[in-house]
């Protein structure tokens, strides 16, 4: 179904129009990437304006909107209100700076602004239920995803720099179909494995090296999420006992993933059976997160997240054990939740690997 239909019928009766400027609601919403816009949504009737660098290009694109060049705003705004006889419009709160909401006020004199979390929460509530089309480029994605890891795994070599292996990785997706680069792969090898979120250097690949790669690709619009730790040219016992934890609190998490099931829950599993083997304070991010037109949404499973699961989420379950100042293995795969439990997108080999 268009997403701008969903949102209309979604609207509580209280809801009069909607105002999204944020570039993943606004590409949500119509379809379309851009660094501008507005979409405004009455109950029968949505409006994209749109400055002229990106006129065109909406007008050939967007197809659930009334497409309108930009040029005083406030004006067009009030305008549109007024032929509707709005009188209260509600903002996405979450992604309003106070700059941009006191400029809506005093553009928009005789209009209520609800910018209370309600149009945020409805927006995010109807992201994390994905439908049968993006459920199928997620899976798409997740497909070139998985073929990008096996061409990585022999291009992997000791005298590879981590920059290396990144821009091959951003290189094979792209080749195989991926639309963007849409967020910053990770690859970190040896120590700096440890980092959750270490971006790439030139720090060359050595053996004995554990290297973690964390990437995906963009199809449509939608994105994949994969880790996948390897190591190169020997492995230690030590970090094949960290492996082999990692996995298996993975493991455990995945079989609970069903409609119902609450996220803290689900992080909870895998959490304790790190922590039981000895590894408490070694975990420290959340299980993993709600993946969409963001590569980070809601709900997420984490230690305080008490969402309960639905068909159509799609999330990542990524456990982690970090050594400081030593190594670090992650695993991470992606999985919609189905009508009786889950099905796992990713398909690449969770066996520890030795390249």
């Amino acid at each position: 179904m268009d997403n701008i239909i969903k949102l209309q019928r979604a609207m509580p009766p209280g809801m009069e129009a909607a105002l999204v400027t944020d570039g993943s609601n606004r590409f949500y919403l119509t379809g379309m990437r851009s660094s501008a816009g507005t979409v405004l949504v009455l109950r029968e009737k949505a409006f994209l304006f749109i400055d002229f660098r990106y006129l065109e290009d909406a007008e050939k694109k967007v197809k659930n909107c009334v497409v309108v060049e930009e040029k005083e705003l406030y004006s067009q705004l009030g305008e549109a209100l007024a032929r509707k006889g709005v009188k209260n419009l509600s903002v996405c709160a979450a992604q309003l700076s106070v700059q941009k909401r006191r400029q809506l006020a005093e553009g928009l004199p005789g209009v209520g602004l609800d910018d209370s979390d309600a149009l945020s929460d409805l927006l995010e509530g109807l992201r994390s239920r994905k439908d049968d089309d993006e459920i199928a480029w997620h899976r798409e994605a997740q497909r070139i995803t998985d073929e990008t890891f096996t061409h990585i795994c022999g291009f992997i070599r000791p005298g590879r720099t981590e920059l290396e292996i990144a821009q091959e990785i951003g290189t094979t997706l792209t080749r195989l179909g991926s639309d963007d680069r849409t967020f910053h792969f990770i690859v970190a090898s040896g120590r700096n494995s440890t980092l959750p979120h270490g971006f790439a250097t030139r720090k060359v690949v050595e053996p004995g090296d554990l290297v973690t790669m964390d990437f995906g690709a963009n199809v449509s619009g939608r994105i994949a999420d994969m880790t996948r730790t390897v190591a190169v040219g020997r492995v230690t016992d030590e970090q094949k006992k960290v492996y082999e934890t990692v996995r298996e609190a993975q493991r455990r998490a995945l079989a609970l993933i069903a409609p119902g099931q609450s996220c803290r829950e689900v992080d909870a599993a895998a959490r304790r059976y790190i922590y039981d083997r000895g590894y408490e304070g070694c975990f420290s991010h959340g299980l993993g997160h709600s993946v969409g037109v963001d590569v980070h949404e809601n709900p997420r499973f984490n230690e305080t997240c008490e969402s309960l699961l639905e068909p159509g989420n799609i999330l990542t379950v990524e456990t982690g054990i970090y050594l400081k100042n030593t190594f670090g293995v992650r695993i991470e795969d992606m999985v919609v939740v189905t009508a009786s439990g889950c099905e796992n997108l990713t398909k690449s080999e969770k066996r520890l690997l030795v390249l």
